[in-house]
């Protein structure tokens, strides 16, 4: 799974962007000191921000001063990470959505089939740090993108917003392709929109699982909540968990489409 995490590196390959490490705003015994490294991209009028936290182990290996001296990314092309490269790109949608890749100074629970660093404090108090940065940056107001291994980050961090009383932090999440295990419980104070490819193939990710995630979310929310399924792409000859239908193999301009569609409509 540690390949999912490179193909997202292209999202900002072919445009001048800046990377900002940014200082945990707490410390524990058992937390890094190391800041966590971001990568931003700035969109053209934006309305909203996305974060997006990686699947696979988080680990991207980004470094602080790469903007300074950029060098071509020899991963080859991504649809997924064209995707994400086209919400700030106005030649290829608004460009109305500043993006954020979210950076581990360390894999997350590397090898195992359960990643557990995703439910630590310093996972959660980076994740917040990284809202809280860019809030005050920006002032736009933060979504958080979870995709696969994401996903679980995604909902610990809900249940850490909860329990700290921090949800009005969360202006929205994007839950794409995500495990299976992940989950959302009320109360729930802001719009969620579901993607999954309908041919997803990682058995860890099962688009009928997300789908029933979907359905209780509408049921309990006053919130807008919407599944959309991706069509369109194809598989790989290789693991399913980290190409193909899984990664938007092929289908960059639609999972974009709904993403921006999405939180356009909350922003118009």
């Amino acid at each position: 799974m540690k390949n999912l995490i490179l193909v997202v590196l292209l999202f900002f390959s072919s445009v001048r962007a800046e990377v900002i490490p940014i200082q945990p705003l707490e410390t524990c015994m058992s937390c890094s000191a190391e800041p966590s490294l971001t990568f931003y991209r700035k969109g053209k009028d934006s309305k909203a921000l996305v974060i997006f936290i990686p699947g696979g182990w988080g680990y991207i290996g980004l470094k602080q001063f790469q903007n300074m001296n950029p060098q071509p990314l020899e991963i080859g092309k991504s649809s997924f990470s064209q995707g994400l490269n086209s919400l700030s790109n106005p030649e290829l949608t608004s460009g109305k959505i500043d993006v954020v890749l979210l950076d581990s100074p360390s894999e997350l629970s590397p090898g195992q089939r359960w990643p557990a660093a995703r439910t630590g404090f310093d996972h959660m108090i980076r994740i917040e740090s990284a809202i809280r940065y860019y809030k005050e940056k920006t002032g736009l107001p933060v979504w958080l993108m979870g995709h696969s291994n994401g996903g679980i980050s995604l909902t610990e961090f809900f249940k850490y917003a909860k329990k700290n009383n921090k949800t009005d932090l969360i202006s929205g999440f994007i839950a794409s392709g995500i495990r299976s295990e992940s989950y959302f419980e009320a109360p729930i104070s802001f719009p969620i929109l579901f993607i999954h490819h309908e041919k997803d193939d990682c058995s860890d990710t099962l688009p009928k699982s997300s789908f029933a995630n979907y359905e209780k979310v509408k049921a309990i929310s006053k919130f807008p909540a919407e599944f959309m399924y991706v069509n369109s792409g194809s598989a790989e000859p290789t693991n399913p968990c980290i190409s193909g239908t899984h990664m938007y193999n092929g289908a960059n301009q639609e999972f974009a489409k709904y993403i921006e569609a999405f939180i356009l409509k909350t922003y118009p």
